[in-house]
């Protein structure tokens, strides 16, 4: 794939940047400046229900947004192509830094105080360590689901199993080529 349009406007894909359970997100450029464009795509998922996911999309951003968690900015939306115009957040994912045992006790930290907030909140997020990149010392979450909070997929009973080499983490990295 060589470019995507948002909104009539033409952008170089550079590269695929990562593939979630509702869409592709794509290293973009135009006039210079890059982005991460997200496509949804409506694949089917053994483990999560999806109704319009565009709109779950802007409603997360929102809602997000509002609780102060640090997300990259949403730049444009095409309702009718399905696809987001983010803000990049350049560097590597926690996921990368678990494979080569570079996680920070910060970025942990961060994590935790994070996952309280939600929690008072009444709100979970995607805490798979893919979806969690870091700029100047902050803690960014990439995507934008988020859900009614639920003990079982908090960061503590969840997440926290993938942000160090655990054998969830190895098994997960192997079944994707990653180890």
């Amino acid at each position: 794939m060589d470019s995507l349009t948002l909104n009539g406007a033409e952008y170089a894909v550079l590269g695929l940047l990562g593939r979630g359970k509702g869409g592709y997100t794509w290293l973009a450029e135009r006039d210079g400046t890059q982005y991460a464009l997200k496509q949804i795509h409506h694949e089917p998922c053994d483990y999560y229900q999806f109704g319009d996911k565009m709109a779950a999309e802007l409603r997360d951003y929102q809602t997000l947004s509002a609780l102060g968690v640090p997300i990259p900015r949403l730049l444009e939306a095409d309702r009718e192509q399905e696809r987001l115009l983010k803000e990049l957040i350049p560097g590597q994912t926690i996921y990368q830094l678990v494979l080569r045992d570079s996680v920070e006790p910060w970025q942990l930290e961060q994590a935790r105080g994070l996952s309280q907030s939600l929690r008072a909140a009444g709100w979970n997020i995607d805490w798979f360590p893919t979806n969690f990149m870091c700029r100047d010392g902050v803690l960014y979450y990439v995507d934008y689901e988020c859900n009614p909070y639920m003990d079982q997929w908090s960061f503590e009973n969840w997440g926290a199993r993938y942000w160090s080499r655990t054998p969830e983490l190895d098994a997960y990295a192997r079944e994707h080529g990653d180890l």
